[in-house]
């Protein structure tokens, strides 16, 4: 169902996007294709885009999460214990630049390039930390027929990890293919919730389709929130609920973003919540040019904030709402 807030397996559940699945099931079957990534700011579906596609191609993959990931040992574990998923697939030993990586038999890696399985690293980025893009690269440069999959919310701090601009990290050059999901137009949220609220066996209203749009926008995570709510309450009070839900999860990820600078982070926030040109911001917060550049610049990179027409504004509705 549309309005399952898990994360979506099943082709069925799935709304719409047929342009991103058909991108990336081409992408993943192109032989000159090594590395994808999948990037796009929060709650926009690439899990679910990445999972619904891999399950409808039938491949065989390998998932690891890196919110998981608390050691750079934790990600050889995981490693280890996923692909034993697959039964036969089991890792050895190999150096990585002084590196190693533990593996059960020499049959490891031999076994995942014969098979064509697909690596998928879900929130790359955060493996930057502890230097795993050249673990990353090693596998690009030495199993030819793995297929890598990286996705990341902070859309910059990824093109980090993938090396762009940067000739001395160890993921620049190679070939990246860029999939970027997006928040669904006016015209596809009207659906999704029309859609959705017959699969529960409901009828939104126009109106309460359009109040709902109007308060959180495209972005189909608040969009599915609303309509797991509306399976049990009535309109006005399912929507309330996801907004404080909404603006209390938002409002913790900017905290934690923002913790080494919260107060001027805090006031950036505040003049771009609904748009705002760079003159604008230098006259309300009285940040220097370069300081107010490299703050920005961070926002944009970790997804809070994004860039539109020379207009500067937060890309979450509900993190908007939840500034005073």
């Amino acid at each position: 169902m549309y309005f399952d807030p898990k994360t979506k397996e099943n082709i069925k559940d799935f709304f719409n996007f047929e342009l991103l699945r058909e991108e990336l099931k081409n992408a993943l079957e192109d032989k000159l294709i090594p590395l994808i990534a999948v990037h796009g700011i929060r709650r926009t579906g690439k899990t679910s885009l990445i999972r619904v596609v891999l399950n409808a191609c039938k491949k065989k993959y390998v998932w690891i999460d890196s919110r998981d990931i608390s050691l750079r040992e934790d990600f050889y574990r995981k490693l280890s214990d996923e692909t034993k998923k697959l039964r036969k697939f089991k890792i050895s030993r190999i150096s990585i630049k002084g590196i190693e990586l533990d593996i059960n038999s020499n049959k490891d890696m031999d076994y995942l390039n014969k098979h064509k399985t697909i690596l998928v690293i879900d929130e790359a980025q955060l493996l930057k930390r502890f230097h795993l893009d050249q673990t990353i690269a090693y596998i690009y440069d030495n199993f030819h027929n793995i297929k890598i999959v990286l996705s990341g919310s902070d859309t910059g701090m990824l093109m980090g990890f993938l090396g762009k601009n940067n000739a001395k990290a160890p993921l620049y050059g190679r070939a990246i293919y860029e999939l970027k999901t997006y928040r669904l137009n006016a015209e596809d949220g009207r659906k999704f919730l029309l859609e959705g609220s017959k699969q529960l066996g409901k009828q939104f209203t126009p109106e309460e389709i359009k109040e709902t749009i109007e308060n959180i926008d495209g972005i189909i995570g608040w969009l599915t929130k609303y309509g797991w709510h509306r399976h049990k309450l009535i309109h006005k009070e399912a929507l309330r609920k996801t907004i404080e839900e909404g603006q209390a999860v938002v409002k913790e990820e900017f905290i934690q973003f923002a913790a080494r600078a919260e107060s001027r982070y805090h006031m950036i926030a505040k003049v771009i919540k609904y748009g705002a040109r760079w003159e604008e911001i230098i006259k309300k917060t009285n940040i220097s040019n370069k300081q107010l550049y490299q703050m920005l610049k961070r926002m944009m990179d970790h997804g809070f904030a994004e860039k539109k027409n020379h207009f500067y504004q937060l890309t979450d509705p509900l993190l908007a709402a939840a500034i005073h």
